[in-house]
């Protein structure tokens, strides 16, 4: 069995993927909520997947880790991902910046950044709903939208300053490149193609552009690098973004809890092959990771208190009303 943890909030990746397309793996994956793992005095053998770290607080990221430890101790438990070691957005990108692995740099907002390249823009540090503003073209107009931060948005906390890196080609089209971890498996998942800067789905859907897509997928032309990458963050099952930009590979986030197979449209029949080709892989690394057997559940060193169970949902929501409601700034 494989247990697939989230934030309760977010656990709709897991669920609404096993309700449709993820229907062959329903027998084999469970979803679990981080605030039920904490109160279980025994752990059932199996496959856990931390997933969801960067929504995690500190509080939560060390009960997790305390319980992964013990698990991965134990030849029953087959663990992916390590919380509060695993390199989240900031410390990612920093470290592929200081390695020269990414030729931007991301700052928080919080520090009263002076970034060494403009343009940048601003993001949530721990989610994944693209920017909070438009592209900032000097210091001055970083400083007056971090002051509307400061003013209306919940504060600077948990705010990103990212340097802009432009991978856009000749005709003004930007490319966002996703591939999957899961195990030793790095599967790529799609090409997006877009003419704005933010790429968040499919919008040229040109024959060209199919055939661009397909030829990534089939050729797999970037396996080595981010099989490093992946390593560096210490991420065993994610989807990496990122994009290309003169020939070098930039990477945007690891998202450790994505979107998996789903039936919300993929672009519609002119990428059905596309859906194919990666649900089967897809399917199939899900498999290999369901690999260790053993009945005997391993008993909670330490539960939380059934009192205290309540502090876990009451602090994240305490944070989200100190942080403002996560909306871009008009």
């Amino acid at each position: 069995m494989i247990y697939f943890l989230t934030t309760k909030r977010h656990n709709y990746t897991i669920r609404k993927c096993l309700a449709s397309r993820g229907a062959p793996l329903a027998a084999r994956v469970r979803p679990l909520c981080y605030g039920r793992l904490f109160l279980q005095q025994r752990y059932a053998p199996g496959t856990y997947i931390f997933s969801d770290l960067e929504r995690l607080d500190a509080t939560a990221t060390r009960r997790a880790a305390e319980i992964e430890r013990r698990m991965r101790s134990d030849d029953r438990f087959h663990v992916l991902n390590v919380p509060g070691e695993t390199q989240l957005r900031f410390n990612l990108l920093n470290t592929l910046a200081e390695r020269g692995l990414n030729d931007f740099c991301v700052y928080r907002l919080a520090e009263y950044p002076q970034p060494a390249h403009f343009p940048v823009f601003i993001r949530g540090e721990d989610d994944h709903k693209g920017p909070l503003s438009p592209l900032l073209y000097n210091q001055p107009e970083l400083e007056r939208w971090g002051q509307l931060f400061q003013q209306r948005c919940g504060g600077r906390d948990g705010k990103l300053v990212v340097e802009f890196c432009d991978v856009s080609d000749g005709d003004g089209v930007y490319r966002k490149y996703a591939a999957f971890k899961i195990g030793d498996r790095i599967i790529p998942r799609h090409l997006f193609f877009a003419s704005h800067w933010c790429v968040k789905g499919w919008e040229h859907l040109e024959e060209n552009y199919l055939d661009e897509e397909w030829r990534y997928l089939a050729e797999d032309p970037h396996q080595r690098q981010l099989r490093q990458i992946f390593d560096t963050a210490r991420i065993d099952f994610g989807r990496i973004d990122y994009g290309v930009c003169k020939g070098r590979l930039q990477v945007w986030e690891i998202n450790t809890n994505p979107m998996m197979p789903v039936d919300y449209g993929d672009g519609g029949p002119v990428r059905a092959r596309v859906q194919d080709w990666f649900d089967a892989r897809f399917f199939d690394a899900t498999r290999e990771i369901d690999d260790r057997s053993g009945h005997v559940p391993l008993s909670a060193k330490r539960v939380v208190p059934l009192w205290r169970a309540a502090e876990i949902p009451a602090r994240a929501v305490y944070q989200r009303l100190r942080r403002g409601q996560r909306r871009r700034v008009a």
